[in-house]
């Protein structure tokens, strides 16, 4: 039997039933409790005593009384009120904003030029990269790139231009112009850069001139076994 521990808590009522109550419990055994409902007790404690998110964040906004629900109020009316200022002023910024870009997109292109006609390689360079972005709607980058690509002085420019001549190759012009300076390019460099512009990008006309180089061995001895080796079996 559980051994009875008195309690030392005071109690102090008139009434009969509360009385009774108190007395009837302190005959009940209270031994020590065990581990699980130490922990229980313990993490229903720790809830109990933690406030909800909900109330910490009414009691930040202010939201206990009514002085706190009007300031919401009045916040949620300010918010809607520069949301509408705001969309009215929006409808007459499309106009200026489209011509800012249309500055910024002509200064950009000046640029890009600029930089495919410097003095410095590295300058050049840099230009071909930027006129990659912007190859397929502009025709004059095209054609400043086209001049890299056929009259540059670097062999490093001149194969960089070939491969952002990509997007361009199935133009008649473009086309045309880099399946002639594969014919005659000197560096192998730039041989290689365009055999793999044709066998990527490369239409079932200019695979066949370029199978036809390299079977009468007008091309790098390393590029016809690469050619070779990339149409085999390919029905062109």
């Amino acid at each position: 039997m559980s051994e009875k521990n008195i309690s030392s808590l005071p109690f102090e009522s008139s009434d009969a039933d509360e009385q009774q109550l108190w007395a009837a419990l302190e005959e009940l055994p209270r031994g020590e409790p065990t581990a699980g409902m130490r922990r229980t007790f313990y993490r229903e404690l720790e809830q109990a005593s933690s406030r909800r998110w909900f109330e910490r964040m009414r009691d930040w906004l202010g939201m206990r009384n009514n002085v706190g629900w009007v300031t919401v109020t009045a916040s949620l009316l300010l918010g809607f009120g520069a949301a509408q200022i705001l969309e009215e002023q929006a409808s007459v910024e499309p106009a200026r904003l489209a011509a800012l870009e249309e500055n910024v997109a002509l200064l950009n292109r000046e640029l890009i030029l600029d930089r495919l006609q410097d003095d410095a390689a590295s300058t050049r360079l840099l230009g071909v990269f930027n006129a990659s972005y912007v190859v397929r709607e502009d025709s004059e980058i095209a054609q400043a790139l086209l001049l890299r690509a056929t009259q540059d002085r670097s062999s490093s420019v001149r194969s960089a231009a070939i491969d952002a001549l990509a997007p361009q190759l199935s133009s008649a012009t473009v086309g045309s112009e880099l399946m002639s300076l594969l014919e005659n390019a000197d560096s192998p460099i730039v041989q290689l850069a365009l055999v793999d512009l044709v066998l990527r990008n490369g239409n079932t006309t200019q695979l066949r001139y370029l199978l036809r180089l390299a079977d009468e061995s007008l091309l790098h001895p390393d590029l016809v076994q690469h050619v070779h080796k990339s149409l085999r079996g390919e029905s062109i």
